[in-house]
């Protein structure tokens, strides 16, 4: 089952006894379970009918038993194991009884990180019941994500002070979260927020430290790329995901490159490559340093060290200067 057929079911209050919700992206996570909570005890009765478990410490007798009690004044009751992942092994085998014979009152919900698929316990959660990943989102679902968390909260933005956002914040929503609460303060009555509230609150952080990276290249300064690399590090991004920021921020050079070829405006350049307007004169002159040879050979070293971060073994941080080298002593051939 996917995220968005769980929101079907959601909102037909139609839940299933036995549920498992897991993933990278914990907030996801955290929200489903709060959704389906609020659906199976909207009866009420939530004293009498939710049962909360740790999946590391808890018996796995109290949670059968837990399971097995017929609800109190009310359609349905809720049993949650939080932290599925840490279930021990001979909790996960106990438990298995119970999957094969579940009480049709009780819905079952398990929240975890991972699951593994090698266990039987979670190979027969799949095979009888309903299990929904939830992936961290890509760059280009963010977007769709603020909005919506705006909207629930009844405020707008406008789309450079989005565009702004979003390349200000990284896609752990948690933090997303964070800074918008951060925006929402800050507005005081307004409900519209617009490029100079982003700019005053929201830090600048990835995005724009591999756009300055992007600058230390295209002049040729290893010593400032390696630095700034070093600090996105030390802020906490893995070398692979700032290889897939730099990826991007080289693709959309390469595009601005070829509408430049054609004699675009750079009004016009903004809106095929979806940036906003206050971004696209500096990622311009970037453009302007790079010729085809540059960026296919960029791309070329991007694959190179791409394969070897996910296969090499070899330290992902060296990796990632070998990178930044070859692509400022390229420039500074120039």
């Amino acid at each position: 089952m996917t995220p968005v057929q769980l929101q079907q079911l959601i909102r037909q209050q139609k839940i299933p006894e036995l549920l498992l919700l897991y993933g990278t992206e914990g907030f996801l996570v955290e929200r489903a379970a709060r959704q389906i909570r609020a659906t199976v005890l909207a009866g009420g009765g939530e004293d009498f009918n939710f049962n909360q478990f740790y999946a590391k410490e808890a018996p796995a007798d109290a949670i059968v038993a837990a399971a097995r009690t017929l609800p109190v004044f009310a359609e349905r009751r809720l049993v949650l194991i939080k932290e599925i992942h840490l279930l021990p092994a001979a909790s996960q085998d106990a438990l298995q009884d119970y999957l094969k014979d579940p009480v049709p009152e009780t819905c079952l919900l398990c929240i975890g990180e991972k699951i593994d698929s090698r266990r039987k316990f979670f190979q027969l959660f799949k095979k009888i019941g309903e299990v929904v990943e939830f992936k961290s989102l890509y760059d280009n679902q963010l977007p769709a994500f603020v909005r919506e968390q705006l909207s629930d909260d009844s405020y707008e933005i406008t789309g450079e002070a989005l565009t702004l956002f979003c390349l200000r914040v990284g896609t752990h929503l948690q933090e997303v979260r964070a800074e918008l609460a951060k925006l929402q303060t800050y507005l005081g009555e307004r409900r519209l927020i617009d490029v100079a509230d982003v700019q005053a609150v929201v830090s600048s952080t990835r995005s724009e430290n591999v756009f300055e990276i992007g600058n230390a290249v295209a002049r040729g300064e290893t010593g400032r790329a390696f630095a700034l690399t070093r600090r996105l590090v030390e802020e906490g991004e893995a070398p692979l995901k700032i290889l897939s920021l730099l990826v991007r921020h080289y693709r959309h050079l390469w595009k601005i490159r070829e509408l430049l070829g054609k004699g675009s405006a750079s009004k016009q350049i903004a809106g095929q490559v979806g940036l906003p307007p206050f971004v696209i004169d500096g990622m311009i002159r970037q453009a302007k340093k790079l010729s085809g040879e540059d960026c296919h050979r960029a791309f070329e070293f991007f694959l190179e060290t791409d394969l070897a971060m996910k296969s090499s073994g070899a330290d992902p941080d060296a990796l990632l200067d070998t990178l930044l080298l070859n692509l400022t002593v390229r420039q500074q051939g120039h």
